[in-house]
Order: structure tokens, then C-alpha cells, then sequence
């Protein structure tokens, strides 16, 4: 109750509580919108993966097979479904194109940031809840898998889902437990079908160490661990049933011999890097917000996860994030993608402390998070505007506010951190990643589809194709014609056809009339000079060519 020209009105504390969620969630929304879906159809599919993952989910929608999984045709066992099931939804309300291929990353990182938000609002406070969703919505490496068409965001998504599930069923009681052993099983049974054996193996770690750090395992009954088990399997089920039944022990060996033990234990796949690699992926991932890494680990001694659900939640953050940083570290194949499902965890670790920033907490490590903070948004909003200057990245008219958007927000950053206006500095800290992310959606994603992919020579080579024909690769591999022609590609040991000799490509043209073959210039000469073939060139785009190449009879 308060006073208004001497009389008494009335406020009713939930509802403002209420309506300050709402604008709470709508400036989330707003940020997540910017970070994850802005532009997300406008660059073409990068690297080997993008394409290979699309395919493999185009191929599924036109076939109807939803079981199998193929690449031009081949069966092509190494990730599991989920992706590919949810692509080719996306695709029948999408069509078949680059937004639809990453439509599932971008909904998953939604599904994280906002799953934070709720649960962390539940648990400790709204606060600390709108801290961690939007650190984890503007990590550098969470916006760029969440525009990415690859399952680990979905790895991340399930298994967030998982573990904070776990955590409010070791706290809650009556329909409302029950309700969190399902969505926990749930959950790590998606986990199971978005990246195999290894969600199984993360979540049953992290789980055991955080019930085991808290004493919480007497809090647990048989039966919901039976519960828990038997809704698992049966959503695992789903898939691995009825692919085992199809295919056994073919399967079995691709899959779990191959694409786990394998992977894990040998350099097959060509991804080494050296064991404290996971620890900079880490501390890089976060940024902006990795100095408050520095914080967070001083406070780490302080910790009572038996005596307030607030430390408990913050050691289960600890050990989210140690468990998979210390499995992946000891793999021999290493990518950053790999690491992404601890990156909510780190957000849950930051979030804590972005919040004591928020609520005026001056020691000396929390002023030194935010001087290194501030000097790496004048850094990245600087060095964006000499890195679009030097490539000649064209900006006219109104693209100049884009170009020095997040340079101008940087400075409000350092401004506000020199008058201890912390407030101003965490949401304009926030506003200079979303300013990035567009300026970078709107001015660099031309120049790189342009340059970074093979989308232009793939649609035109696609446009060649003449009935039956297919594409082959001569001493280059590139998956951007996989997908954008639609996987009339001749399949190869290793996914695709990729002659590393000259008798290799003219073997393969016993059985072809002719095929469309991309190679690269400096092998030009090798491929018009055989005299078993005969070649035309079809197009060209920077040092790559297409040729259309038949055997002369």
C-alpha cells in the first residue's frame, strides 16, 4: 500500500511481479530473436557437415523412410535421428532450404534460454533467472550452433532439460516429482536420439556425482528409478528399435563401433587437438561474459549444497561443466561442438555472478570481470569495423549504423562501467552481441556465402544435371553439392566419390554416361590432360571448377 496526493492506493505485489515477468520475457524473446533467428536463412550451409546433416533430412522427408538414414542414396549411420526427424518437419512447413535446415538449432537454443528462465526463477530467483538466460543467449558459441544445422544444440537442449529436471525432482514432492522423473526420462531419452551413446554415458556422470556430492541419493525411491528407466528406453526406443531391427549388426558396428568407440579412441576422423583444448573452448565459448569465470571460482570453496538449494543448483553447474570438459578432454577427436552441452551450465556459473554485479558487489576480482569485459567489447566492436574495411565489405546508406553499432554500444560499456552505472553496462554488454549478430547477419553473410561455400557453382552444376546424371569429386571434397543438388552425388567410401587418382574417376565412369566432376584448379591440368577423357567445363567459382567428364569410347 502506498499514498497518491494523500489518499491510499492499493498495489497488489504479484500482480506487478507478474507484469514485470511479462516485459521480463518479452525483452528475452527480443534478444533470442536477434541472436538465433535473424537472418538464419541468409548464409549458405558452411563446412562438410551443414550440407551432409540437410541432405541426409531432405532425403528422409522426400522418401518417407523415416528409419534409415541416407546420403545420396548410401545409408549413412553416424549421428542419430532427432536432427533428421525434426529437419524434415521443418521442411514440410518450410520447404526444402537453409532456414528449415537449421530451424531445430535455433528452436533448441530457445528451448534452453527459456528452460533457464524458468527454472532458475522457481529455484533461487527472477533475477538470477533473466541473468543466466541472457548470458546464455549472447555466448559467442551458443549463437553460432544455434544457427548451425548440426544435433549438438539438441545434445544441449535435452540434456538441460535433463539435469534440471533431476534437480527438481530431488526437491519436489506428490504429482509434481512424478511429473519431473518423467520429463527427466524424457528428456535423456531425446539425448539418446540427438547424439547416441554419449548423452547416456554425460547424464548418468553428471547425475551420480551431483547425488553423490549432495547426499541425495536416499531421497530417491527404486521405483522412480525403474520410472525413469522405463519411459527412457521406450522414447530411445523409438529409433533404436526398429533401426536394429532393420539393419543389426551393419548398424551395431557403423554406429556404436565406428562413430563412438572409434571416434573416442583413434584420430580416424583427422580432429586432434591437445588435451586442455576443452578448457579454452570454454572460457572462449563465453564470451563476453568469461571473466566472470574468475569470480565464480573464488567463490567455489564457499559452497553448502547440503544446506541451500541455491549452492546445490550451483554445484550441479560445477559439475555439469566439469564432467564433459574432463570425458571430452581425454578423447583424441576433438571439436568445439563437442562441448556445447556445458555451455547452459556456464551460464547458470556466470549468471550467479553478472547478478552480484547487477546487485552492487565491488571486490576486486568482480571490478577486474568488468574492466577485461568492457576492453573485449571495444576490441570486437573495433576490430568488426577494420575487418569489414579490409575485406571491402560494401556499406552504404543506412548500413553504416550497423557498422559502427557495436563499436558505439562498446563505448556506452566502457562509459557506464567508469561511472558504476552497472545496470546500464550489463544491458548495454547485451546489446553489443545483438548488435554484432545482425550487422553481421545484414553485411558479412553475402560476402561469405559468396566466398565460403560452393552454393553458386552447386546450384548451377544442379542445373547442368541432365537425366540420370550425377556429381563425383576429383582430388577435392566438397558436401555444398550434396545438398544443393539434391544428393545426385556418386557414392563414395567416405560418404561421396572422391578420386584421388585419375583411374579411380575413369573406374567410376565404366558405369556412368558421364558425370559432372568438381575438382580445383591445380589439378586442371591432370584431369583435361588424361586422354581417356573427354571434358567440358561447366562453371567456376574462386579456385574450384565443374567439369562434365565422360570416357571417350
Amino acid at each position: 500500500m502506498t499514498k497518491a496526493n494523500g489518499e491510499e492506493v492499493i498495489i497488489d505485489e504479484e500482480q506487478v511481479a507478474a507484469k514485470q515477468r511479462v516485459y521480463l520475457i518479452g525483452g528475452l524473446a527480443t534478444v533470442a530473436a536477434c541472436a538465433f533467428f535473424v537472418g538464419l536463412g541468409d548464409l549458405a550451409l558452411l563446412g562438410p557437415d551443414e550440407p551432409r546433416y540437410a541432405e541426409v533430412a531432405r532425403e528422409m522427408f522426400a522418401s518417407g523412410d523415416y528409419i534409415s538414414p541416407r546420403l545420396c542414396g548410401c545409408l549413412w549411420f553416424e549421428k542419430p535421428v532427432l536432427l533428421y526427424w525434426l529437419g524434415s518437419a521443418a521442411y514440410h512447413v518450410f520447404g526444402v532450404n537453409e532456414f528449415a535446415a537449421r530451424l531445430p538449432s535455433a528452436l533448441a537454443a530457445l528451448t534452453t534460454m527459456l528452460l533457464l528462465f524458468r527454472a532458475l526463477r522457481l529455484i533461487v530467483s527472477v533475477r538470477l533467472a533473466a541473468s543466466a538466460a541472457v548470458v546464455f543467449a549472447t555466448s559467442g558459441i551458443v549463437i553460432g550452433y544455434a544457427r548451425s544445422a548440426t544435433p549438438d544444440m539438441l545434445l544441449a537442449a535435452s540434456m538441460s532439460v535433463a539435469l534440471l529436471s533431476l534437480f527438481r525432482w530431488t526437491r519436489a514432492s506428490g504429482r509434481k516429482r512424478l511429473a519431473h522423473v518423467a520429463l527427466f526420462a524424457s528428456a535423456a531419452g531425446l539425448a539418446m536420439l540427438a547424439k547416441g551413446l554419449v548423452a547416456l554415458i554425460l547424464i548418468g556422470a553428471i547425475v551420480v556425482a551431483f547425488l553423490t556430492a549432495t547426499g541425495l541419493w536416499r531421497t530417491i525411491w527404486p521405483r522412480e528409478w525403474s520410472l525413469a528407466l522405463v519411459i527412457g528406453s521406450a522414447v530411445a526406443s523409438l529409433w533404436y528399435a526398429p533401426v536394429v531391427a532393420r539393419h543389426g549388426w551393419g548398424f551395431i558396428e557403423e554406429f556404436f563401433v565406428k562413430h563412438h568407440i572409434e571416434r573416442y579412441t583413434t584420430n580416424v576422423y583427422g580432429h586432434p587437438q591437445p588435451v586442455y583444448f576443452y578448457l579454452f573452448v570454454a572460457a572462449a565459448g563465453v564470451l563476453p561474459w568469461s571473466f566472470f569465470l574468475v569470480p565464480a571460482a573464488t567463490r567455489l570453496r564457499t559452497l553448502r549444497p547440503r544446506t541451500t538449494a541455491k549452492d546445490a543448483l550451483l554445484l550441479l553447474a560445477w559439475i555439469w561443466l566439469a564432467v564433459p570438459t574432463l570425458f571430452f578432454s581425454f578423447s583424441v577427436s576433438k571439436l568445439p561442438g563437442y562441448l556445447l552441452p556445458v555451455f547452459p551450465a556456464l551460464a547458470i556459473i556466470v549468471g550467479f555472478e553478472v547478478e552480484r554485479f547487477w546487485s552492487g558487489d565491488r571486490s576486486r576480482v568482480m571490478k577486474f570481470a568488468g574492466l577485461m569485459t568492457a576492453a573485449a567489447l571495444l576490441a570486437l566492436g573495433a576490430g568488426f569495423v577494420v575487418y569489414l574495411k579490409r575485406e571491402a565489405v560494401p556499406v552504404v546508406g543506412w548500413r553504416n549504423a550497423l557498422l559502427i553499432g557495436p563499436l558505439v554500444a562498446a563505448v556506452v560499456v566502457a562509459c557506464a562501467l567508469a561511472v558504476s552505472r552497472r545496470r546500464l553496462f550489463i544491458c548495454s554488454t547485451v546489446v553489443t552481441v545483438v548488435l554484432v549478430a545482425i550487422a553481421g547477419v545484414t553485411l558479412l553473410f553475402p560476402k561469405a556465402s559468396a566466398e565460403w561455400t560452393l552454393k553458386t557453382l552447386s546450384l548451377r552444376a544442379a542445373a547442368e544435371l541432365r537425366p540420370g546424371e550425377r556429381i563425383a569429386f576429383f582430388i577435392v571434397k566438397e558436401f555444398a553439392p550434396v545438398f544443393y543438388a539434391e544428393g545426385r552425388v556418386v557414392c563414395g567410401e567416405g560418404t561421396v566419390l572422391n578420386a584421388l587418382r585419375e583411374d579411380i574417376l575413369a573406374e567410376a565412369l565404366e558405369n556412368e554416361p558421364s558425370l559432372l566432376v568438381f575438382t580445383l584448379t591445380r589439378w586442371q591440368g591432370s584431369l583435361e590432360g588424361d586422354p581417356r577423357f573427354a571434358t567440358e567445363l561447366i562453371g567456376e567459382q574462386g579456385d574450384a571448377l565443374v567439369y562434365r567428364v565422360r570416357l571417350r569410347r
